[in-house]
């Protein structure tokens, strides 16, 4: 069997991190599949780094195509999955965050549900962790009469055309280092750029988790967060770090890109990872993410113990207001006092904003622009990126976006240039025209190189 695993680009705009991280979720399922039966052939692509003409010509001669999508490569994800069908791909699954929403309605709407209802080109959707339904399906396809039936994960059409789906269980657990079998992608190139972007860190990077979900969330969480894991999970330190010597068994590698949002949320998980650390590991540097307010003097200690070269922080906006509307727990003061604290300790930061939050105004913005200005004094400031709030269907503010736009009960197209103006037009004090050039402003602020681009902009094609 020939399966193609793709990660397509942003239907509007292009990642500011495209070709720094390798995309690990499509990794893991190209891994499993690749574990179980080694005779597939099985091409695990990133789609940031291909025009969709050359993404194309890959799909060729594949039995299976599996997408993954989230909500602003979703369209991407269609187009690839039209071609497919137009050229004798025999069946197309897709995955990811997007297709695991459920929509905050009354009764709630599973997103895959919707999918298979408009998108007759997917024959298949798998939902949350979907790799063991990916395979079993594939295992079910290898049969003369497949049946589907039962498979956890997993939704799809039966052979009278209604659509059916196994157990939906929700994740738990965070991958694993050795769960990636890293012969199914070239590490060269990511390396190169992670280098270029963060070169106080060993280009010999591997990307993991110590925990899944957030600690804030479960008290109260972002309005616009739209993580996956409905708990905060940590791996047993002992474990990640013999999942990491094994890491640099096989890769040689001398740093972790820490998935876990946020490490800073636990202190005593944080302590207890930094008393797991074996001797021989005591120079892995780490990147991982934070919040201001959790930043301490005592935390900050912790993070430089840990050796943590880069925190990654929202800081989200400079004005209070905005801050309290958005659900985030933290103040402007919060923000500054983390800056100030990792930069004593050498730490760097790459930090983010973001504007259209409800009540979104001149002077609000004025104070995030001011804020963003200001933190640019701090040499330990690496990146600042700024975006603009989208309403994605599985965070919080979903529930308000589709109590004012009840037509997006029933699709599965989100298309974000849409619901984000749509957004800013209900909930804020002005146009979608002045929240972007503002946002351009302060992106190009941006002490980095690479800036997030805004719109349909596409440079690979």
């Amino acid at each position: 069997m020939n399966i193609t695993l793709i990660c397509p680009q942003n239907y509007h705009g292009a990642s500011a991190t495209g070709g720094i991280y390798y995309p690990m979720g499509i990794l893991l399922v190209g891994s499993l599949l690749k574990d179980t039966f080694p005779a597939w052939n099985v091409d695990v692509i990133d789609g940031e780094l291909y025009s969709s003409l050359e993404l194309e010509q890959r799909i060729l001669g594949s039995d299976v195509l599996g997408l993954s999508a989230n909500t602003n490569n979703y369209q991407s994800c269609l187009e690839l999955a039209q071609f497919a069908k137009r050229h004798d791909v025999k069946r197309v699954v897709i995955g990811g965050p997007h297709a695991s929403v459920v929509l905050p309605l009354n009764p709630p709407i599973p997103m895959a549900e919707l999918i298979l209802h408009h998108q007759q080109t997917i024959d298949a959707v798998t939902v949350y962790d979907g790799e063991n339904a990916f395979l079993q399906y594939l295992a079910q396809i290898a049969k003369r009469q497949p049946h589907f039936g039962g498979i956890p994960n997993l939704w799809f059409r039966d052979t009278n055309g209604s659509i059916q789906h196994g157990d939906i269980i929700l994740p738990i657990k965070p991958p694993r280092f050795t769960d990636m079998n890293f012969s199914l992608i070239d590490l060269t190139p990511y390396r190169q750029e992670h280098k270029k972007e963060f070169p106080a860190m060993s280009e010999k990077f591997v990307e993991g988790f110590t925990h899944v979900g957030c600690a804030w969330r479960e008290k109260l969480g972002c309005s616009f967060c739209d993580i996956p894991y409905p708990f905060n999970n940590y791996q047993a330190p002992g474990r990640f770090w013999r999942d990491v010597r094994e890491s640099r068994r096989q890769l040689m590698v001398d740093a972790v890109k820490d998935y876990g949002d946020c490490l800073t949320g636990n202190p005593e998980r944080v302590k207890a990872l930094l008393a797991a650390r074996p001797l021989d590991l005591e120079d892995l540097a780490l990147s991982c993410y934070g919040r201001s307010s959790e930043i301490t003097e005592d935390m900050a200690d912790l993070l430089n113990q840990l050796h943590v070269k880069y925190l990654y922080i929202g800081f989200d906006a400079g004005d209070a207001t905005m801050l309290k509307n958005m659900q985030e727990g933290y103040s402007p003061k919060a923000n500054y006092a983390a800056l100030e604290r990792l930069e004593r300790r050498g730490i760097y930061v790459t930090g983010s904003l973001i504007l259209g939050a409800p009540g979104e105004s001149r002077e609000t913005i004025g104070h995030t622009e001011k804020f963003a200005r200001e933190a640019l004094h701090y040499s330990n400031l690496a990146q600042l990126h700024c975006a603009i709030l989208t309403p994605f269907p599985s965070a919080p503010l979903a529930k308000v976006f589709l109590e004012r736009n009840p037509d997006f009960s029933q699709q599965d197209i989100w298309d974000s240039e849409i619901t984000t103006k749509r957004w800013i037009s209900s909930f804020c004090e002005v146009p979608h025209e002045y929240i972007e050039e503002k946002a351009r402003e302060i992106n190009s602020l941006n002490p980095s190189s690479r800036k997030r681009y805004f719109g349909l902009q596409r440079p690979q094609d």
